[in-house]
């Protein structure tokens, strides 16, 4: 784990479904797996992580309460939205919109995990197919 790395912690009561989705249903793996607290990372070493803490007391916030399933959209680079979207279907995974072309250059579709975070899996367009997204 890279100590300057921002890590989005997530509070949910659906921990075991949260570590079966990430894992099982994406592929990522696990930085860190406690009874409380499960730590995910996508691709290899050095690439974005996510965590999440069961709710409950949290260590110098108090009681955390479990997140709302509202306002949350996490964006995770893949080589291919398409690609991806294609697997996750094939897993049982009901996206919550279809690959497209957004005009910030990429093409993206998302999906909610358990607890509902919103996941946006995106690649970056080239250039002219960019513009062609904002017309």
């Amino acid at each position: 784990m890279n100590g300057n790395s921002l890590i989005p912690l997530v509070v949910t009561d659906k921990l075991a479904e949260t570590k079966a989705f990430y894992t099982d249903t994406l592929g990522f793996s696990v930085s860190i797996d406690m009874d409380d607290y499960l730590q995910i990372r996508c691709g290899g070493e050095g690439g974005p992580e996510l965590a999440f803490f069961r709710t409950g007391p949290l260590l110098g916030v108090g009681q955390a309460q479990a997140f709302g399933g509202r306002g949350l959209v996490i964006s995770i680079p893949t080589p291919d939205a398409d690609a991806m979207h294609a697997a996750i279907s094939e897993r049982g995974v009901k996206p919550l919109s279809a690959p497209s072309d957004k005009p910030w250059r990429w093409r993206s579709f998302s999906v909610a995990d358990p607890s509902g975070v919103v996941l946006d899996f995106f690649h970056v367009l080239a250039q002219s197919a960019a513009l062609d997204a904002t017309g």
